[in-house]
């Protein structure tokens, strides 16, 4: 996947970017395109800053979009990925600054792991779409960044910033598996 994906956006030097976002957003609204492989051809083909604002654009795109279809579809669409109960007590217990912070929040702890998930279950809520969008934009930075900078190291093959990079991916996966089971699988 990675070197076809490579192959149309050196074929396309011109529109390179445009696509780029454009698949980067895809990987957002379908969840199981994988991001971090989309990630890794955004560094390979701009670099880490270009291709980091490239990804960031696709990602709020996707984001956005994956909003919107949870607004219009609802349950039928999100329940695939989440139970609803759930949804609908953090709706019920949270008010809107809360339900702001809340989703600041979520998108820092649960990272890459659960990004595009979120996108639908906050088009459940009430929450509205200029918070939505600044708490994504807000909760992903965090994230975004460091995987553009060491990614762009990793493949400049700096054992330092390679071991580094991975600790801190372990350390993040860690805390995520540890929030997600603690809030979403002990309490069901």
């Amino acid at each position: 996947m990675q070197d076809s994906i490579i192959e149309i956006l050196k074929t396309y030097p011109l529109l390179a970017p445009l696509i780029f976002i454009l698949i980067r957003s895809l990987g957002v609204i379908f969840p199981p395109i994988p991001g971090i492989i989309l990630d890794a051809v955004g560094i390979y083909v701009f670099g880490w800053k270009l291709g980091f604002i490239y990804a960031e654009i696709g990602v709020v795109g996707g984001a956005v979009v994956a909003f919107w279809i949870a607004r219009k579809y609802r349950e039928p669409v999100v329940r695939r990925f989440v139970t609803l109960q759930k949804l609908h007590t953090w709706e019920d217990t949270l008010s809107e600054r809360k339900k702001f912070w809340s989703l600041v929040g979520l998108r820092l702890i649960t990272g890459p792991l659960l990004f595009d998930f979120v996108n639908y279950v906050a088009g459940l809520t009430k929450i509205n779409f200029g918070k939505f969008l600044v708490a994504t934009i807000i909760g992903s930075l965090p994230m975004m960044i460091p995987i553009y900078y060491f990614g762009d190291k990793l493949l400049s093959h700096s054992f330092y910033l390679i071991t580094t990079f991975i600790l801190v991916v372990l350390m993040i996966g860690l805390a995520q598996k540890w929030w997600y089971k603690k809030h979403f699988i002990e309490k069901q």
